[in-house]
């Protein structure tokens, strides 16, 4: 009788290696400023923190607080004036954070509360991203207030050499406390169907020159001469208010270019419809960066502003022309003419301009600034 074979015994598997997952440390990131309006850049940056980081916004709106997936905690209210109290109460909320940024001029109450109260009460680092172009403020109190304020910054970003050099001689700020950043450009935008403003069409022909209503009530003389200087194919878009739009209709109305106006109301501004204009002129004359400037360079879009010198370090230099003074706005006229009726050069510029807004695209140099203000090689690092 044949033996029974004995059963085969399983071989034991060898345990499979499994990939080491990496734990990242959730901080948390508290936003003083946030501004989409005024200052798209500032929702930039948000956007291009490390998903381990969780992001706070002081005063953020619904909208805004939606769209950026941010929280919002309690936080005294920002007035120019703020005293020594709401000062306290400000730095107070800022412990519970790893690192707190400020955005713009409007928000120094949150830099002064920070030099004043942040060591007694063991704030953490903050960066102050200051949004002039040019010189800083004059008078003697705008003055003692910033040298004040940012005695004790670690970390001043500004968007041009010419800032740099007033922040440092003008508010003493410590050279090695200070980092020269452009604003975060957006990337490159599809191209926009001819009606994606609202109520709006861009026709086959038409060419559309892009403004925010406050500029072109400002520049109204230059406006008129615009549209006087060019033929009837180049149509003014202005994004604004119903009260804006009624003054501009009165004074357009009286030259007879009415015809030629189309104001809306359901943008701040040109910068998410980019693409649909020819040409774009921005009031820089306040020494900041103009709101549409990023992302309008961004899509190709010829950029004519009064401003600064400043302003020019963010234009490319073969577009450095396109930057008039304010004291010769009648070179607003002559820049729009020159441009409307070249259409290789016209097309030159807006080239050279997304070119410039790809070239300073990239979030990681402002990241590594924050991130070694904490002593890291990364905001992801342990």
């Amino acid at each position: 009788m044949a033996e029974k074979q004995k059963p085969k015994l399983a071989t034991p598997k060898k345990p499979t290696s499994r990939k080491a997952i990496k734990v990242l440390r959730r901080r948390k990131a508290l936003h003083v400023g946030i501004d989409l309006a005024q200052s798209p850049w500032t929702g930039t940056l948000v956007r291009a923190m490390p998903a381990n980081v969780e992001n706070h916004a002081t005063h953020a709106d619904d909208a805004t607080a939606s769209l950026l997936q941010l929280h919002r905690p309690q936080f005294p209210t920002i007035t120019p004036r703020a005293g020594p109290g709401p000062m306290n109460r400000m730095a107070r909320v800022m412990r519970g954070y790893d690192l707190v940024i400020v955005h713009g001029d409007q928000a120094l109450p949150a830099t002064m509360a920070h030099t004043l109260f942040g060591q007694a009460v063991k704030a953490p680092p903050l960066a102050h991203f200051h949004d002039g172009v040019d010189e800083v403020p004059k008078g003697w109190w705008a003055r003692f207030r910033h040298k004040l304020g940012m005695a004790r910054t670690p970390l001043v970003i500004v968007p041009t050499v010419a800032a740099a050099k007033s922040v440092t001689a003008d508010w003493q700020v410590p050279p090695s406390h200070v980092r020269i950043l452009p604003p975060i450009f957006p990337p490159a935008p599809k191209k926009p169907k001819p009606d994606a403003i609202p109520r709006l069409m861009k026709r086959a022909g038409e060419k559309w020159i892009a403004m925010r209503a406050t500029d072109a009530l400002a520049l109204s003389d230059e406006v008129v001469s615009i549209l006087t200087s060019l033929d009837d194919a180049w149509h003014l878009v202005v994004f604004g208010t119903e009260g804006q739009a009624a003054e501009l209709r009165t004074v357009l109305d009286r030259v007879g270019h009415l015809a030629r106006l189309h104001v809306t109301a359901r943008l701040h501004g040109p910068a998410p419809v980019a693409g649909l204009f020819d040409l774009a002129v921005l009031d820089g004359r306040n020494g900041r960066v103009p709101p549409d400037m990023p992302a309008l360079m961004a899509a190709g879009v010829p950029v004519i502003a009064p401003g600064p010198a400043g302003l020019a370090e963010l234009l490319p230099p073969q577009n450095a022309d396109l930057r008039v003074d304010a004291s010769s706005l009648g070179l607003i006229v002559e820049r729009v003419e020159q441009l409307a009726t070249d259409e290789v050069r016209r097309s030159a510029a807006g080239a050279v301009n997304a070119e410039f807004a790809a070239a300073h695209a990239d979030p990681a140099p402002c990241l590594a600034a924050l991130s070694g203000m904490l002593g890291l090689a990364s905001l992801e690092d342990r």
